[in-house]
């Protein structure tokens, strides 16, 4: 039986199995999508990069900022605590997931707890395990969903969280948008413009303007299931409020983000149920982004550490 399975490869289940693979606690970790990462998301198009997810490594406490201080910084905001790997966010996400067992392309369906231990089924009706515990990662609903139907306490401390949708917009223009390298309006349908080709190590030339537009929150909750030809319509439209003249559009294109935010967070960094051996994490728990993800791999990480010397 293997030691421990987590549902999500994005920076809170990379971090969790970071710190448990070297005690010698075998991990595997399952995600359906391509890659890894989560919101740590960099999309190409031809010889353009957008961070299309979470903007940057943006972090406050000592142990974010002592992991990540290699990485150069962005100083989009007149501070240094923004990091950027010069491939895009994604490229942290493939780091740390490199020395890792990671099973790509792989959506968990079901769970099952026997008593030889956890049992998982993906969306091919292959079946994994057993594992003696099982970690959850997945945004709060996906969670809510897997474990719907245990017996355990965690259902009902989840029921207050609340995340929210965000539409984003990719492109590519022949003359500025912005003159900053990130600007947050005041307006209704646009909450950021980040510049990507201020970032470092990223601008193709001196006329290279590429940028991700990311529409306001209540703006992206009224609208989620809108058709994405619609939405790049009306946050094009929206850009004329911001900008006089951006020239010829040299490319354009939308993505949602079913589970941007989190409205309302757990308050705590993970839950734990030891009769089942079942935790819960992501950055819901704390609510702060991508930080509060790896806080939240990592502190669960640590207790799991602890209670298995005991």
């Amino acid at each position: 039986m293997s030691d421990l399975a987590i549902i999500g490869a994005g920076i809170c289940g990379l971090r969790c199995a970071e710190v448990l693979q070297p005690a010698g606690i075998t991990v595997e970790l399952f995600d359906k999508g391509r890659g890894v990462g989560g919101r740590l998301a960099t999309r190409r198009h031809e010889q353009w990069r957008f961070d299309h997810g979470a903007p940057s490594l943006h972090g406050e406490t000592a142990q974010w900022c002592e992991r990540f201080h290699h990485y150069p910084a962005w100083d989009c905001d007149n501070t240094a605590r923004h990091y950027l790997p010069e491939l895009g966010v994604n490229q942290l996400a493939k780091e740390l997931a490199e020395p890792l067992n990671v099973q790509r392309g792989c959506q968990i369906q079901s769970i099952e707890r026997r008593a030889t231990g956890w049992s998982l089924v993906d969306q091919h009706g292959s079946e994994h395990g057993p594992y003696a515990n099982l970690v959850i990662t997945a945004p709060c609903p996906q969670t809510q969903a897997l474990i719907k139907t245990l017996d355990t306490p965690i259902i009902k401390a989840l029921a207050d969280v609340h995340m929210t949708p965000a539409w984003v917009m990719m492109l590519v223009t022949a003359l500025p948008i912005i003159t900053t390298q990130e600007l947050r309006p005041t307006h209704d349908v646009i909450r950021r413009i980040s510049a990507e080709h201020s970032k470092p190590e990223r601008a193709l030339g001196p006329a290279d303007y590429h940028y991700v537009v990311e529409a306001a929150v209540a703006w992206s909750q009224k609208h989620e299931e809108d058709n994405p030809t619609d939405v790049q319509a009306t946050l094009m439209a929206s850009l004329q409020d911001i900008t006089t003249d951006m020239g010829q559009l040299l490319h354009c294109a939308v993505h949602r983000w079913r589970y941007a935010h989190t409205g309302r967070a757990l308050g705590r960094p993970y839950l734990f149920d030891s009769d089942l051996g079942l935790a819960v994490a992501g950055d819901w728990c704390l609510g702060i982004g991508a930080e509060g993800a790896y806080l939240s791999g990592e502190a669960l990480a640590k207790m799991l550490l602890e209670s298995s010397h005991h």
